[in-house]
């Protein structure tokens, strides 16, 4: 049995497809040694799982102990991730350093090679906590990606200090290659024709995607928790009006998912007959009971209805239409009365009501993209309008009828 599930050939195939689906998905890679029974699975439905995946605009790619899924790249509206630049270079370097390392090598040749490959390129080496953490967790992508293997002790050992880990790993130097994104564009040289690095927007905007609009809007739905109306352009809006309802609708069922369709967008869900957490994705909308939720997931989901009772609907700076908006000032301010009510919320974030604000944004705004936030004389906070899917029915106990995943960041229901 794999440790995602049975997937046993006496099944019914078209279960078995969109469970597949699902995983892969999640997760873009299977290695063997790990992962053995679903790649096997795969492998037995590799033509049913291409036809559905290419339909999200994702190619796939089975090997003997390799399955890989390219995904498209993110639509033009995409924001470029704040806040993590410093692990996508070390990431990329510690990638480009293990070409040329052998397939046994200790942590310490690896983080000394990614050194001195930052030193040929004029970036600072302060062998501060900052990097040493930027550098562990690429290294740890590189583990969950199965082009490193720990054969000895953990690469998060990198973060006690010392030259010399006591770390061995495995470098899969054949799997190197599918590290790489697909569809980038190249100059004369065969070099990538803006560097991520200096220009990540640059970068994006240049990436080949699908030129079938349904194909689009569908791998948007298959990727993020909720597509909004408002920033699709012509094409994908006529395509979601006219075939959504119909081949958005099947489409999801491949994925043994549903189609919810509202003026403002649509989003793909995961019934709850069929929830499996385990391939639901890395993001959690926050649960039902006061003791799971915790501080800041509480107010996030109290905030909603605030947001929603008193705040402005539409307006010069909303996102789109039937987006409630309401100055930072006054989220602040609702905050503050809302700690006031609970006095089993923390006490450190009861006494930070700035930062509390900070940590709901954190919440809210960058995985489940029910908040947008737009500058000014004041920032606005702006709440999308599948945000009152999670609305409270008591200040007490939160109560939500849904919880978001991420294939495409489903919610449970």
């Amino acid at each position: 049995m794999s440790a995602y599930g049975p997937w046993g050939q006496g099944e019914d195939e078209e279960e078995v497809v969109w469970q597949l689906a699902r995983l892969l998905k999640t997760r873009a890679w299977l290695v063997g040694g790990r992962d053995d029974a679903a790649i096997d699975a795969v492998y037995r439905h590799r033509g049913a799982l291409r036809e559905v995946l290419a339909a999200v605009g994702c190619a796939l790619v089975v090997e003997p102990d390799l399955v890989r899924v390219y995904s498209p790249a993110p639509p033009l509206s995409a924001r470029p991730p704040e806040g993590d630049s410093a692990r996508g270079v070390w990431f990329w370097l510690t990638v480009g350093v293990l070409e040329s390392l052998p397939g046994r090598v200790r942590l310490g040749q690896v983080t000394a090679a990614a050194r001195a490959a930052a030193a040929e390129i004029e970036l600072p080496v302060t062998q501060s906590r900052t990097e040493l953490s930027a550098l562990a967790a690429g290294l740890r992508r590189l583990c969950d990606c199965g082009v490193l293997e720990e054969l000895e002790g953990r690469v998060e050992a990198l973060m006690d200090g010392g030259e010399d880990p006591p770390v061995l790993l495995k470098v899969h130097h054949t799997r190197l290659l599918h590290v790489l994104p697909r569809g980038v564009q190249v100059d004369e040289w065969g070099q990538w024709a803006v560097d991520p690095g200096e220009d990540p927007a640059g970068w994006l905007a240049r990436l080949a995607r699908p030129a079938d609009a349904g194909v689009r809007v569908c791998a948007m739905l298959a990727d993020q928790a909720v597509v909004h109306a408002c920033d699709l352009d012509e094409d994908e809006l006529r395509w979601l009006s006219d075939k959504g309802p119909t081949d958005g609708a099947a489409l999801a069922r491949s994925f043994g998912l549903a189609l919810e369709h509202r003026l403002e967008g649509a989003a793909w869900v995961m019934p709850q007959e069929t929830y499996d957490e385990r391939v639901a994705g890395r993001f959690r909308f926050p649960g039902r009971s006061r003791s799971h939720a915790g501080t800041v997931p509480h107010a996030a989901l109290l905030l909603i209805d605030s947001i929603f009772s008193e705040g402005e609907r539409g307006g010069a700076g909303a996102p789109g239409p039937g987006w409630c908006g309401m100055p930072k000032s006054r989220v602040v301010g609702r905050l503050g009365e809302l700690a006031k009510r609970h006095a089993w919320w923390n006490k450190d974030l009861r006494g930070d009501l700035p930062r509390l604000a900070q940590d709901v944004r954190g919440v809210l705004e960058p995985e489940a993209d029910l908040l947008r936030v737009t500058g000014g004389f004041e920032e606005w906070w702006w709440l999308s309008p599948a945000a009152a899917r999670w609305t409270v029915l008591s200040e007490q106990a939160p109560v939500v009828p849904a919880q978001c995943g991420e294939v495409g960041k489903g919610v449970e229901r």
